[in-house]
């Protein structure tokens, strides 16, 4: 997209990220792992039919036979699993896309993959190498550049909320209905 619609500097991002991605994934090796190509694949897979599968399981095998079977810390925890996992880091990003600029939230979207590298760091005990380090900050200055020179003209002009337009207030020219006196 960047380089399809971007305009002059924005068009290079791409560049240093497509950079980043190569020393990360790096090719340069000349083999690739047909199992993890595999994996990859069967994963891109899964996530393209597990609703639908889902759907069909659940009328066909789920039904007041199962109740029977549920001990009474099963449905909480489903329940939590399921409000957790995909509902709160979409509510807290809501959020912070409603409190912060549009630039800041993209920044702050373009440092996950250093996050994930520090959590991989920290929980995983997965170091990465002096290359795999360069990707990762490759990719991150791409996402910041991008962000930043990729900003409405509005925004760079020190528009309200990064660009977006002010809200709309009452017409002071509109005439006042009698229930709002």
């Amino acid at each position: 997209m960047a380089v399809a619609r971007g305009r002059g500097g924005a068009r290079l991002w791409p560049l240093p990220a497509g950079a980043g991605v190569l020393l990360l994934t790096e090719p340069r090796h000349g083999a690739t792992d047909p199992v993890g190509v595999g994996c990859a694949l069967a994963a891109a897979a899964c996530w393209a039919v597990s609703m639908p599968v889902a759907a069909v399981v659940a009328t066909a095998v789920a039904g007041p036979q199962v109740v029977d079977r549920l001990t009474w810390p099963l449905p909480p925890a489903g329940l939590g699993l399921a409000v957790l996992v995909p509902v709160v880091p979409f509510i807290l990003e809501l959020i912070a896309l409603r409190r912060l600029s549009t630039a800041a939230f993209g920044t702050l979207m373009s440092l996950e993959p250093a996050i994930a590298t520090v959590i991989g760091l920290a929980l995983l005990g997965q170091t990465p190498g002096p290359l795999a380090a360069a990707g990762v900050a490759l990719v991150v200055i791409a996402g910041v550049g991008a962000e930043r020179t990729g900003a409405r003209a509005g925004a760079r002009a020190g528009a309200p909320s990064g660009g977006r337009p002010p809200e709309p207030g009452p017409d002071p020219g509109a005439p006042v209905s009698a229930g709002s006196r």
